[in-house]
């Protein structure tokens, strides 16, 4: 009789272990179907936008109403008569709605711009610079209360500054345009106690030091370069593919060109090449095809380097740097540097988004104005 019980007993608890095994085994599977359908909901949208932008890569598509169709032509006929040289698109729902080219990205062969050509985006660099300190704030690298000193920033000006203070713009710190060569020279290890200084606002020969500074933390925090790290965290977290930064000494086919205005029998040409010096940048020195302008800025709208929490941070930055503006959720950059300008106008919460270039010297053009009217046929 014992033995019977025994083996009733051994028997049950044999089957409750396979039910247990059986209901974990269960949830498991859930949790990693749950995981699955979020991580591939965010891949789908990335991939679907990133299709689109590449699937044709030359600049002609239209995708529009009636209506807007005829606003696109007649908005592409102002700009044809008044010879613009240079490019836009317009995204809209992940989705490229249309585009438009005249001209060459590069002469030197006979290049005509596409999706894929990289353009200098001069100021639009330390609004991603932003983003990237934001980044590793989140994953824990650098703490907002942290002091710059810890970075290896003890300039006497700088005194017990935060990271927090300087993410707000509260700095109020400038460095000579000559020393910035020097702050972003990977090998330095320490700086000069008096490079930077308060009370230079309005001064030619100074600017603003709060992104180098920045770059410095970056560096510092993740113990790499501050290229390295742009890479690593920002350029291949959004799948930038033709993002770069300015080298004299190596150019690729996709590479925009300057050139100066020069006219010929009435008609603007474009044999007037510049030629571009790294110091006439300012230390900002970041090439993005508009098809990565658009990326990144659709990367960061949907909190793929921060979480949402430190949106303000980013959005403050925006409104109070003067590097563009932001109005109702609405991003808007104009920008210019060694002979190429960029304008974006993008909507936060739509992710509606145009990005117009050029490079070619000519003020008869008004990229605000352009970059307005497509916005409103976007």
């Amino acid at each position: 009789m014992k033995g019977r019980t025994r083996k009733t007993v051994i028997i049950f608890l044999l089957f409750a272990v396979v039910l247990v095994a059986v209901f974990i085994g269960k949830k498991i599977i859930d949790i990693s179907a749950a995981n699955t359908n979020v991580t591939t909901s965010k891949t789908v949208v990335s991939h679907q936008l990133e299709k689109s932008l590449l699937e044709r890569t030359t600049l002609d598509t239209v995708r529009l109403s009636n209506k807007n169709k005829e606003k696109l032509s007649e908005n592409n006929r102002i700009l044809s008569k008044k010879e613009f040289i240079g490019a836009f698109l317009g995204v809209r729902n992940n989705k490229l709605v249309y585009s438009w080219r005249n001209g060459y990205s590069n002469t030197s062969p006979n290049t005509s711009f596409n999706v894929n050509s990289s353009v200098l985006v001069g100021k639009y660099q330390t609004v991603l610079d932003q983003a990237l300190l934001l980044s590793l704030v989140n994953r824990g690298y650098v703490k907002l209360t942290d002091e710059l000193s810890k970075y290896d920033v003890s300039s006497g000006a700088v005194g017990k500054l935060t990271v927090k203070q300087l993410l707000r713009n509260e700095s109020h710190l400038y460095v000579r345009k000559q020393s910035i060569a020097t702050i972003q020279n990977p090998r330095n290890k320490e700086y000069s106690n008096t490079l930077f200084k308060k009370g230079k606002s309005g001064m030619s020969d100074w600017v603003a030091a709060d992104t180098f500074i920045k770059r410095i933390v970056i560096a510092r925090a993740t113990s790499k370069s501050y290229e390295s790290i742009f890479g690593q965290e920002l350029t291949n977290k959004l799948g930038l593919s033709n993002t770069r930064f300015f080298n004299a000494r190596q150019t690729y086919t996709n590479d925009v060109a300057s050139y100066d205005k020069k006219i010929v029998n009435n008609t603007r040409v474009q044999s007037k090449k510049l030629v571009i010096k790294k110091r006439s940048l300012n230390g900002n020195t970041l090439r993005m095809s508009l098809a990565d302008i658009v990326l990144s800025l659709n990367g960061i709208e949907k909190n793929k380097l921060f979480d949402s929490k430190y949106t303000q941070y980013f959005e403050d930055y925006i409104e109070q740097s003067g590097v563009g503006s932001l109005n109702e959720s609405v991003f808007t950059y104009n920008g210019n540097v060694a002979g190429q300008a960029l304008a974006i106008k993008s909507n936060f919460d739509t992710q509606s988004t145009v990005v117009l270039i050029t490079n070619y010297s000519d003020s008869d053009v008004s990229l605000t104005k352009h970059l307005s009217q497509l916005y409103r046929i976007l």
